[in-house]
């Protein structure tokens, strides 16, 4: 019996995909089947994910979206964010001027730190750049476009399609394919992080999109349905 070798990328990207299938929310449900590779991918790249989903019409957001978190940031942010709260709490109990100067300057003291933070952290440099490459540098500006969401909490970051904002505003049938092509985005930015991570030596090859993604699955739809 012959029996196959595993390279070391294959070896790590196996690896990665068991944590990811390890992951629970607070229901206990695992990472939805249409935002794994995506995780995964993330995760490779060594970005931590925070949460996720898929995007879904019943409940939740009909788009998918990833967050991912700064560990170390996030841990100053808390330390820092629970002094906050408790001088809140002893002015409000006081409720002298000089308890609340002290909670009210703790206050933009943090909120100093997190702008700083986020200017020089190489966490969210690096996330960026690696959309600005997928992208090819180019000003992408269309509906699908990933765009990064900074959250109130320092360190996290949300990726989303740049539609996600207006999805309220959309009709109700067009959101299927909004989701659908939302979805075939990460998918593509999910096999772009993959072949960034592994270094793999490509032949020159174009970036492949959502649109791009959807067209070749008509194609293939209209060759099988012949």
């Amino acid at each position: 019996m012959i029996v196959q070798q595993l390279s070391s990328s294959e070896k790590i990207y196996q690896a990665v995909c068991e944590r990811v299938s390890q992951f629970k929310d607070k229901l206990g449900l695992g990472v939805d089947p249409g935002i794994f590779d995506t995780v995964v991918a993330l995760n490779l790249a060594g970005l931590t994910t925070y949460q996720s989903c898929e995007g879904h019409l019943d409940h939740g957001s009909p788009y998918p979206w990833v967050t991912v978190i700064d560990q170390e940031t996030s841990r100053v942010f808390d330390t820092h964010w629970l002094r906050v709260c408790e001088l809140e709490e002893q002015a409000k109990e006081a409720g002298t001027q000089a308890a609340y100067d002290r909670w009210l300057a703790a206050d933009v003291q943090l909120r100093l730190l997190i702008t700083r933070a986020e200017q020089d952290s190489p966490f969210y440099h690096r996330l960026t750049s690696l959309l600005d490459a997928f992208y090819g540098y180019a000003n992408a500006s269309g509906p699908l476009r990933l765009l990064v969401k900074k959250f109130r909490a320092s360190g996290l970051y949300r990726i989303e399609p740049g539609f996600a904002d207006s999805i309220d505003d959309i009709p109700e049938r067009l959101k299927i394919s909004y989701l659908e092509r939302g979805r075939a985005e990460m998918t593509a930015f999910a096999a772009f992080l993959k072949r960034q991570v592994f270094h793999e030596k490509l032949r020159p090859q174009r970036v492949i999109h959502a649109a791009d993604v959807l067209e070749q699955q008509s194609l293939l739809g209209d060759v099988l349905g012949n």
